[in-house]
């Protein structure tokens, strides 16, 4: 009984650290990077990537930060961030705990405001004042991806741009530096420069695709490519690329679809085509409507096609789901 006693408290002291898959491990965290972190397991170091790892337990965290940190997983940031803010960070003595806190802290306040519309420059300072900190911390990655979306729903296209390519640069994994090649090839779309936002799309595309979600970005990138074509070539050309993605891929992939259809629509435009591109946006509305940014932008566009059709009921029905639903998007405060 005592040796069991024993052995009970020593695993209540080991750090733990939750993998996407797979068996959690337990032991001592040791030296942490953007791409790597150390765990030394019975005297022994292992080294994981930073993209394995779901979440990071540390031995005598207070409580309040691990329901938090929970929480932020699970996407609840406004209730992880009420259990965040009861933290005593006095009373934390180990540094690598309370930068853990300080990270948590920064991105609940910023995924918070990106849902609200309200606090993002605030949000900003936070995580800013985190990288500062902690430079190399195994939170980088998630870190500079969140400015980056913090930068752009502030109309600070330039920033976000510097952001994502902080990851497209640096990660060493082909679906992060593809994720942050189209997030900066969005925000350089945002600012119209569509040769430039061209050149990234496609450097998204030339990245190894190996696996199911590299494939998959591969045709976001392709819908993107599309849309710049439109602006940088013909109308034609884009449209034709987009179209064809339509016809040769899975609809039951929403997000996907959703953004090939807005791009559509936006080709359509380009080519002046308003009634072909409010149907486009309309397909959008009607079935691809999970994604809320890829909504908010379709209800934009179907709020000024309506109007150009000269149906103000549909018109001013998009405008008020807009406002109502998305009140925190970029597309609610555009004119």
């Amino acid at each position: 009984m005592f040796s069991l006693a024993i052995g009970q408290a020593a695993l209540a002291e080991d750090d733990q650290i939750f993998l996407n898959q797979g068996a959690s491990l337990r032991g001592k965290i040791g030296q942490v990077s953007p791409s790597q972190i150390e765990i030394i397991v019975g005297g022994e170091s292992r080294q994981l990537k930073t993209n394995e790892i779901r979440l990071i337990n540390f031995a005598d965290e207070p409580d309040e930060l691990r329901q938090g940190r929970a929480r932020a997983v699970a996407g609840k940031y406004g209730a992880a961030l009420s259990d965040l803010k009861k933290v005593d960070a006095e009373a934390i003595k180990r540094p690598l705990i309370k930068l853990d806190w300080q990270f948590y802290q920064a991105l609940c306040q910023g995924r918070s405001s990106l849902e609200s519309g309200s606090g993002r420059s605030q949000a900003t300072e936070a995580m800013l004042a985190f990288v500062r900190t902690a430079a190399n911390s195994h939170h980088f990655f998630d870190a500079a991806d969140l400015l980056g979306d913090l930068a752009v729903a502030q109309g600070d296209y330039e920033n976000a741009v510097k952001y994502y390519s902080a990851i497209s640069s640096k990660a060493p994994w082909a679906d992060y530096r593809m994720r942050a090649l189209m997030s900066e090839a969005d925000a350089l779309v945002k600012q119209q420069r569509f040769a430039d936002a061209q050149q990234k799309y496609e450097g998204a595309a030339t990245q190894a695709a190996d696996t199911p979600e590299t494939k998959r970005l591969k045709l976001m990138a392709a819908v993107g490519r599309g849309r710049c074509l439109a602006e940088t070539s013909a109308a034609a050309d884009g449209i034709k690329v987009i179209e064809q993605l339509i016809l040769e891929n899975d609809a039951t992939d929403t997000e996907l679809f959703g953004r090939a259809y807005n791009a559509l629509g936006d080709c359509l435009q380009a080519a002046d085509q308003p009634k072909e591109a409010l149907m486009a946006y309309l397909h959008v509305d009607v079935l691809f409507y999970g994604e809320a940014d890829i909504h908010a932008e379709a209800l934009y566009h179907l709020s000024k096609l309506w109007l150009e059709a000269k149906n103000q009921d549909r018109a001013a029905a998009a405008k008020n789901l807009l406002q109502k639903r998305y009140a925190g998007s970029m597309w609610a405060g555009k004119p």
